[in-house]
């Protein structure tokens, strides 16, 4: 507290019965300075010398201070010279480490005690602070995400900054149980599409489905993200990958379905009609990677559950099944219908 606001301020009498507590290296050194040079202010007490005299004696006797040390430098230094300090210091690496962002806790008390954390730990660099912030995510989109907003970022105050807006803005991007949304072909650029409900022959639930709609999506390829058949899934919940769907056509009420490597829709549910939500990727194994929620502009394969075969499409908007997963005709992405 500076020597003008000493001067220029009266602090009132408080009647203060609680000491402050004993030193045993559990604390930060700092703070609890902090908080014993209020105390002792608060009780007239400004001299440094005379804090330092106050403050020894609150020290666990455990921890040695030298016998000449009166300024709180010194002070400082005899504390953090102790092996309390470095074990705390080594606790709170650890703590660090393993630290998780669980979006249910409050943000605030979340970076409170990251920062407490790197305080404690001595991470002062910036680069160290952001692959910590980046580890405590256990979404791997929204960490990509994230790093690569961090990459040119040499301020650790817009770090925090743009850790909380995207950590805000993440779920919107979320495709859930019940979102409305349109599927397009990333090699053709077309929209998975279903007209009117004609069957394929009489009294048949089932007729075509194409890829068609280059330009903005219309009605007709608009579908609803629902339980899969056999479940009931909570409207609202996000789907993370390797989650087993449906999508229910909005303007016909017909299903996603496959027959052997047939793609249709379905005026009614079946086991045919479920589908595997996976990541597309070039790297075997890396499809069974459950890490991760889906979110829109993600590149993902739709496998059906029953014939273990992706959703494939090409130029001559046929949909079907067909391909291993990893080909470029496998692949597709969502986005909100309307967005």
């Amino acid at each position: 507290m500076s020597d003008h606001f000493g001067s220029s301020c009266k602090l009132p009498l408080i009647a203060v019965t609680v000491h402050p507590s004993k030193y045993n290296g559990t604390q930060d050194p700092e703070s609890w300075l902090q908080d014993l040079r209020f105390f002792c202010r608060l009780h007239g007490i400004e001299e440094e010398s005379e804090i330092v005299s106050f403050a020894i004696l609150k020290v666990d006797p455990m921890i040695f201070i030298p016998k000449k040390t009166c300024t709180f430098t010194g002070f400082l230094n005899a504390l953090k010279s102790h092996i309390t300090f470095h074990v705390m210091n080594a606790s709170a690496l650890h703590n660090l480490r393993c630290i998780q962002y669980n979006p249910k806790e409050d943000m605030t008390d979340f970076i409170s005690k990251f920062l407490s954390l790197c305080r404690t730990a001595n991470i002062t660099s910036l680069e160290e602070q952001k692959t910590y912030l980046l580890n405590s995510l256990l979404d791997d989109n929204i960490r990509n995400i994230l790093a690569s907003k961090f990459r040119n970022v040499d301020d650790f105050d817009w770090v925090i900054r743009l850790f909380q807006g995207i950590m805000y803005e993440y779920p919107m991007h979320q495709i859930r149980y019940g979102s409305k949304i349109t599927i397009k072909h990333c090699s053709t650029g077309n929209f998975l599409s279903h007209g009117e409900q004609i069957p394929i022959e009489t009294d048949s639930q089932l007729s075509k489905v194409s890829c068609d709609g280059m330009s903005r999506p219309a009605a007709n390829e608009i579908w609803i993200v629902s339980s899969p058949y056999g479940e009931n899934k909570v409207p609202g919940d996000p789907i993370h990958y390797n989650s087993i769907i449906s999508l229910k056509h909005e303007t016909t009420g017909g299903s996603l379905h496959a027959t052997e490597n047939n793609v249709w829709s379905f005026m009614g549910r079946s086991e045919n009609s479920n589908w595997l939500v996976r990541r597309h990727t070039t790297e075997p194994g890396y499809h069974n990677d459950p890490n991760g929620v889906w979110a829109i502009g993600d590149i993902i394969i739709l496998e059906n559950v029953s014939n273990k075969l992706p959703l494939y499409s090409n130029d001559n908007h046929n949909v079907s099944l067909d391909g291993d997963g990893y080909e470029e005709n496998n692949k597709w992405y969502a986005e909100i219908a309307g967005q």
